[in-house]
């Protein structure tokens, strides 16, 4: 009993090496990924860390991977993070956003996840 979350981790992780790299159908992975960050250098950052994983198919592909920016100003948590990030979602894609399967990956400075960290997270199911 005690080894069951160990195995589910396993699963899951092998099964994303599976995936690593290819095409996914909808509803196989995430639809969206989207990743917090605290400021523009934070944004820059992430992206090009995506944009080169991509480039070497070490994600799966026909994901839509995104980038949000906390507002300037007084920083506002991860719950602040998540509202601002929800009305990225909307923006970009209307009510559809509602039926897609989404990762959101809390990094800004005031999260859990920091940006050595992060990077990290995108090496190990790399």
């Amino acid at each position: 009993r005690e080894t069951a979350p160990a195995e589910a981790t396993q699963r899951k992780l092998r099964r994303f090496s599976e995936l690593r790299g290819k095409p996914v159908a909808a509803g196989e992975f995430w639809d969206v990924v989207a990743i917090t960050a605290a400021d523009d250098k934070q944004e820059l950052a992430y992206k090009q860390q995506l944009t080169e994983k991509l480039r070497r198919k070490e994600l799966p592909l026909g994901v839509q991977y995104h980038v949000f920016v906390d507002p300037a100003g007084t920083k506002i948590g991860n719950g602040g993070s998540t509202l601002c990030a929800l009305q990225c979602l909307e923006s970009l894609y209307g009510d559809k956003w509602n039926s897609f399967t989404v990762l959101l990956i809390h990094s800004g400075k005031l999260s859990c996840i920091n940006f050595y960290f992060l990077l990290g997270i995108l090496h190990l199911v790399s």
